[in-house]
Order: structure tokens, then sequence, then C-alpha cells
């Protein structure tokens, strides 16, 4: 704040010495606007230059009744961010497989596929969706090396009912048999071993989006388009916000037609570049954002919301606005507070700006003492 008070000093110090020794209330014209930069948000400090010495024989006449008040208060220290994003399902993401043959079945539009559901059919046989964070990189067969991707798929099939001991990274025969009977499940040939790309592994349960190849054509590398199961709102903020938005914070959202309803920021993403108003780029930091209800969103998709994220920067704090701040001859500030019809100048030490209130961290203010803003 060193620069900001010296700017408000600067400006008001001619003033002030051509003032007379009685203090008079204060009007617009002798107001300067000192500039807080607060986590990316501005809020205008309005201060006067005080003298070194704040009491004199003038402050007895100075009537709470010449003078606009506002009362201390203690409470939650809270940012408020203003956003536009967008309600959907997430971008899609394109399924296939490394299978040759052609395409003979596909799943509808919409549909949800969970852990061992069939993608598509290739040769009427079925592609299977299974969970697990790893690409099928290579088959599963007896005498491969372990690995974490024999875990994922033993995981996969203990998950389906088909694998009965704990599952680890080697390929037993125990794996073997537990393919075998997946294969039967499925009318697969029983073979005990699983070929490149007869399995997809996906992170979660995906949606089907849109349809990448159509029946009676070749099975390659996009057949499917998937997205999330669950809509949520993608929305940017500047990334020098981000210690105000971390996971959890609420954010209360107006969809289409002006119904509101409340969310929570459930990821935070590394900044990105995007298009600015002037044909530019700026760095922005993704946000995901839930809906708690998410059948409140029912009939939307892919739309434009508002929001305001809400995060509580301090909690039980004394606050002040800040236009009630005085810069003060050699640094600091201070505030004008009436008491018994009398007005007196008392100094403070500050802390966290946001949403036009100031934390008063030291002095003798207290919740509940009248400090004088402008009318």
């Amino acid at each position: 704040m060193t620069e900001q008070h010296a700017l408000a000093e600067d400006q008001m110090t001619d003033a002030a010495a051509a003032q007379p020794a009685r203090r008079r209330r204060r009007t617009p014209w002798v107001i300067a606007g000192a500039c807080v930069a607060v986590l990316g948000i501005a809020g205008a400090v309005l201060a006067v230059t005080l003298p070194a010495s704040s009491k004199d024989e003038g402050d007895a006449a100075n009537a709470a009744a010449d003078v606009a008040t506002t009362p201390v208060a203690r409470g939650d220290l809270t940012e408020r961010v203003r956003l536009n994003g967008r309600l959907g399902y997430g971008s899609p993401q394109e399924l296939g497989t490394s299978l040759g043959g052609t395409i003979t079945w596909l799943p509808d539009t919409g549909a949800v596929l969970d852990r061992g559901a069939t993608l598509f059919r290739v040769d009427d046989d079925p592609v299977v969706l299974l969970i697990g964070a790893l690409p099928m990189w290579r088959g599963f067969a007896e005498g491969m090396d372990d690995g974490p991707d024999v875990l994922q798929l033993e995981q996969n099939l203990a998950a389906l009912g088909f694998f009965e001991r704990e599952p680890d990274e080697e390929f037993a025969g125990s794996t073997a048999d537990a393919i075998e009977r997946w294969q039967e499940s499925l009318g697969l040939e029983e073979t005990g071993a699983i070929e490149p790309g007869r399995i997809v592994f996906a992170p979660a349960a995906v949606r089907v989006a849109q349809h990448k190849a159509q029946i009676g054509g070749g099975a390659g590398a996009s057949v499917i388009a998937v997205s999330d199961t669950v809509k949520r709102v993608t929305a940017f903020i500047a990334p020098n916000l981000e210690p105000i938005a971390p996971v959890g914070t609420p954010v209360q959202l107006t969809l289409p037609g002006g119904a509101t309803v409340p969310g929570k920021v459930s990821a935070v993403g590394a900044p990105v570049e995007q298009d600015d108003d002037q044909g530019g780029k700026k760095l922005k930091l993704p946000l995901t954002i839930t809906l708690d209800d998410p059948a409140a969103a029912d009939g939307l998709d892919d739309v434009a919301v508002n929001g305001e994220l809400t995060a509580v920067r301090r909690e039980d704090a004394l606050l002040v606005p800040v236009t009630a701040l005085l810069a003060r001859t050699g640094g600091g500030f201070a505030v004008e507070v009436v008491a018994k019809g009398v007005v007196e100048t008392v100094p403070v030490e500050l802390g966290l700006f946001a949403d036009g209130l100031v934390e008063v961290t030291g002095g003798e203010l207290e919740a509940g003492d009248e400090v004088v803003v402008p009318e």
C-alpha cells in the first residue's frame, strides 16, 4: 500500500496546509481516490490527507449532525466474483477400436454407459467399456509382464463379479479363468486372453454424445463421441483470483429463464489462453462448477449461464467501508468516529480488502462504533 499512500499524500498535502486549524466536514471536492487492487478487483479508497496532529480545539464543535455515519461491523469478509459460463455435458471425447471389421451396432445418442456396457459392435461382437485411467496399450494373456494395467483389468473383472481373489499386477491362471467367464457372458470365444481393441478404458461412466461412424461402415479410431454423464458449468476467471476459488467454493448460478440454482466449484484447471474482446489472447483459469441439484438443469444443454462466486476471505473480522478510510501524513490510515456528538480521528491498521469493505487489524476501533462516510 506504500505507493498508494504516497499518491494520496502528494495529492492532498497542499490542500491540507491551506486549511484552517478547525477541521471541517468532508466535501466531495476534497476527496482523492486511492486505487486499491485486491486480487484483480479494484476498490476505490477515498482518502483525505490528515495533519500530523488530528485533535484540536475544533473537534468539540464538530457535531455528529454534520456528517453521515455507518456502524463498524464484525463478521466474515466475503469476496464476490461475477462470472459467465456454459452449462452442458462437457467437451466430447472420441472412442474407437483397433479391431478391423464392420460396425454392426451403435448405442443411442444420449445413452449412459457404465462399466461392462457395450460401446458398439464390430462384426457383431461387442467392444466393451471398462473403468480405469490407463488406456489399453497391449493385449492381455498368460505370460505377459506384470503391470498396473493388469491390476486395472482385474479390478474391473472383480467389480463385474468374475474375479474372486485380491487384484494385483500379475496375470495368473485365475486371471485367465476370470476372462473366460467374462467372455462367456458376452458370447465371445472363451480364450482366456483379450486382444487389443476389444475393451476401452475410460475414467468414469460416459454419455453417448454423437455417432462418428455409421452402421455398415468400417471400424476405426473414431466410432462414437462420449461426454460426462452429469451437466456441469465451465467458466473462466482471471488467474490471480485462484486463491478465492478453491474446490468447494459456493457459486450461485442463474439459468436461462431467470431461475437461480446453487452449485460448487468441483475442479480448477491450469490457466489457458482465451480470446479477449480486442482480438488478442489472455490467460484464464478454467473452473468446473457442479449443480447441487442436477435435475434443475433438465431440458437444458449447451446454454449460457451467469454466476456469482462467493468466498470467505477472513472469518470474524472487524469491518469498515473502504470509503471511510483517510490517508494520514507520514503513512497509514485512519477513520473518523462519532462519539457523544463529537467527531474524533482514530488511526487504524488494515488487513484484507473485499467487496467494498476492509478488515481492521489494529487500532482503537470496536464493533458498533459509528464511522464517518461520504454522503
